[in-house]
């Protein structure tokens, strides 16, 4: 996923290596990849020309869809940019997650959000150049559970800010 914006370095890299990408997931048992690509004009042209002729490889793309919590939620592995939406989302449904770092972007949060995330245990991280290498790399089994938020506990403490508890 590219969220609502566009990384077309990295929709285009994944494309542009379209085999050797097929080849890393079908090595993980994934064999169907969803790929949104966000406001990008280009479409994937390698990928789907690849599961066209690959009975053991589906592929399809999207911009927007009312329905990608249901495709995030029933993924087996989210590769997407490193946005805190994204990332966040991803964590919440405990799904292994590899984060892409738009290294273009200005005052590049994108990348201290990913270090400290990768630090913590949750996710892998890397920059397009890298994403394959990465992927080849990677024991998603040794990242740990994102905990779940305690959505109680900011109003708890209000409450006793305020003496109400």
């Amino acid at each position: 996923t590219v969220g609502s914006t566009k990384f077309e370095e990295l929709t285009s890299f994944l494309d542009d290596h379209a085999e050797e990408l097929a080849f890393l997931l079908k090595k993980r048992g994934i064999t169907k990849l969803k790929m949104q690509i966000g406001k990008s004009k280009k479409a994937p042209e390698k990928l789907p020309k690849l599961a066209s002729e690959d009975s053991k490889f589906e592929f399809e793309y999207f911009g927007y869809t009312n329905k990608f919590k249901d495709i995030l939620s029933s993924s087996s592995l989210v590769i997407s940019h490193a946005g805190a939406g994204s990332i966040a989302e991803t964590l919440r449904l405990k799904i292994p997650l590899l984060v892409v770092v738009n290294e273009t972007l200005m005052d590049n949060h994108q990348k201290e959000l990913a270090e400290a995330m990768a630090a913590e245990g949750y996710l892998y991280w890397t920059n397009v150049d890298n994403v394959l290498r990465t992927l080849e790399s990677c024991d998603f089994d040794r990242l740990k559970e994102y905990p779940t938020p305690n959505a109680k506990a900011f109003a708890d403490f209000l409450d006793r800010e305020v003496g109400f508890a």
